[in-house]
């Protein structure tokens, strides 16, 4: 993930969106039908660090190689801090009301979420309850990479 995310390098890429490719599909099996997908997003200051926005491009090439329609639903209402060093608790008060529904509203009520990497599911859970104020159900969420357990 960081040799995609950070270095660029575009063979790291090719397997983020393959992963992502694998869960819509696996998404599909289960709920029988290209549902939106709903990448969660980044701040302007990690775009501007890394020259792109590395998981709306990612989610976007999967969904478009899937079939799947993508919507950029979200957006940050605040700054938040790098979670690299936060704690599970402190990950999710570090988020806590930090994320809105964009102007954009699909006409689906459904959606699945999408990011590159799972860690304490704090990001998911705050996409989430953005997402069920604006009465959009997240049926599922994928990611590409699950990080191993926070200590």
């Amino acid at each position: 993930l960081l040799a995609a995310k950070e270095n660029g390098i575009k063979a790291a890429d090719e397997l983020i969106i393959y992963a992502l490719r694998l869960a819509i599909s696996r998404a599909r099996k289960d709920f029988g039908f290209s549902a939106i997908l709903v990448p969660i997003p980044s701040q302007r200051q990690a775009i501007r660090i890394r020259g792109r926005n590395f998981n709306d491009e990612m989610v976007h090439e999967a969904g478009r190689s899937e079939g799947n329609p993508v919507r950029q639903l979200l957006t940050h209402d605040r700054r938040v801090k790098d979670q690299t060093k936060l704690d599970a608790r402190e990950r999710h008060v570090n988020l806590q009301n930090s994320l809105s529904i964009a102007q954009n509203m699909p006409r689906t009520r459904e959606v699945i979420l999408a990011d590159d990497l799972v860690t304490t599911g704090a990001t998911l859970i705050e996409a989430s309850r953005a997402l069920a104020m604006g009465q959009i159900r997240v049926l599922a969420a994928i990611t590409a990479c699950v990080a191993q357990p926070l200590r």
